[in-house]
């Protein structure tokens, strides 16, 4: 009873390996072109954490930041003090 058990998971096994390489084997340019774009994918993931690492060691205001900055100054020459509060609070 065991063995015809580990039997079955093992043929279940070795099918689970076998059928991605005939997928592979059937259709070559989709498998290169998922594999692309997910090495791409994770690519974009490592940098952009990378970069936000750097980026917290340097302390400088990101481009967000620096835009948000102009806005508030902006706008503070045209809203009243308690409008430009209330929108400082929605952003910060």
């Amino acid at each position: 009873m065991v063995a015809q058990q580990e039997h079955r998971f093992n043929d279940q096994f070795r099918e689970a390996f076998e059928r991605p390489v005939e997928m592979v084997k059937e259709y070559p340019l989709a498998s290169m072109l998922l594999m692309f774009g997910m090495g791409l994918g994770v690519g974009v993931l490592v940098s952009q954490s990378v970069c936000s690492a750097i980026a917290e060691l340097a302390e400088e205001p990101t481009m967000t930041e620096k835009v948000r900055k102009q806005v508030i100054e902006a706008l503070s020459h045209v809203v009243s003090p308690a409008t430009l509060r209330q929108i400082q609070s929605y952003t910060s």
